[in-house]
């Protein structure tokens, strides 16, 4: 005799989803929820000396970065103009 452990009352087989005649399923995606941010803008703009100094010094380190990628992009473009004129040659 065999052994049916899945219960009394429920289905043998899990229930299939629908698909549409495209192929597609039909399903909803969940909604979207969208939270205020957090912060408010001030009505002064802040200088860098009233700001959180962390914040300063976040900006500022990022500055120097865009700096030097500027830098790299125009060593590295500036080296494939250089090739490219060398094999005409």
């Amino acid at each position: 005799m065999a052994n049916r452990s899945y219960g009394r009352g429920r289905q043998a087989r899990p229930e299939r989803k629908t698909v549409s005649r495209s192929g597609v399923p039909s399903y909803r995606e969940p909604e979207v929820r969208r939270w205020p941010h957090p912060v408010t803008p001030a009505a002064e703009p802040q200088t860098a000396q009233t700001q959180d100094p962390a914040l300063h010094y976040i900006r500022c380190a990022l500055s120097y970065q865009n700096q030097l990628l500027a830098d790299i992009k125009a060593l590295l473009e500036q080296l494939a103009a250089d090739r490219a004129s060398g094999e005409e040659k």
